[in-house]
């Protein structure tokens, strides 16, 4: 079974009223699924118009779907694990807020939560930048850089692994958004690694064909 906390946020990010309840409990049932109860769940579509009309087990399967990457491409792009969570709970109450305005016809849910993720992602970059340091040496790594501009790249790979299994999707968000090396995957998941190399294998051909896709189907 493929444990999809290892790549999200804990339940800090949740913080105020509905959203929060919703969310919370949608981290506790990430830790019950299988893969296989995944597969059987309600298009997006179906979702984002049962959250639309108030349903917020459905804004919860949504986060089940989208939370982790959101997080993970949060902590890719701004440094800092305290942004990446207000990035999730930013986008999410924001999906619940504006649900009825998504127009399946123009763009995929994936598509849509993703720009609702790069404009946060731009104005918390934006704070980011412009905070003083705590410490002399502090945050030298993302000194002077400017996370906006690996936002598209980052976006069409969080898209693409959207449409992955889980067990491919893990493996990925892992190495390319958390930068683990296969040894680590391998310890973080209790994988075996042979198992993990042999995954990330297929995962990594898995995704060059989304890729490839692009917004097509």
């Amino acid at each position: 079974m493929v444990e999809p906390a290892v790549i999200c946020p804990a339940a800090p990010l949740v913080r105020s009223g509905v959203v929060a309840a919703m969310l919370s409990s949608a981290v506790a049932r990430r830790r019950r699924r299988s893969s296989k109860q995944e597969s059987r769940k309600a298009p997006d579509e179906e979702l984002v118009r049962r959250t639309a009309a108030g349903d917020a087990r459905a804004l919860g399967e949504l986060y089940d779907r989208y939370g982790g990457l959101v997080y993970a491409l949060g902590l890719r792009l701004l440094g800092d694990q305290h942004l990446a969570e207000e990035l999730v709970q930013d986008v999410f109450t924001a999906v619940w807020r504006n649900a009825g305005s998504f127009d399946p016809s123009r763009a995929r849910f994936s598509t849509w939560v993703y720009r609702i993720a790069r404009n946060r992602i731009t104005d918390l970059d934006r704070r980011r930048r412009a905070r003083p340091r705590a410490a002399e040496g502090e945050g030298t790594e993302r000194a002077g850089e400017d996370a906006t501009g690996a936002v598209p790249e980052a976006l069409d790979v969080a898209e693409a692994l959207s449409r992955l299994t889980p067990e491919h999707r893990e493996v990925l968000v892992l190495a390319y958004f958390r930068g683990l090396t296969q040894r680590e995957i391998s310890e973080a998941t209790g994988l075996p690694l042979g198992t993990v190399k042999s995954r990330t294998s297929a995962a990594l051909k898995a995704l060059r064909r989304e890729l490839e896709r692009g917004g097509e189907g």
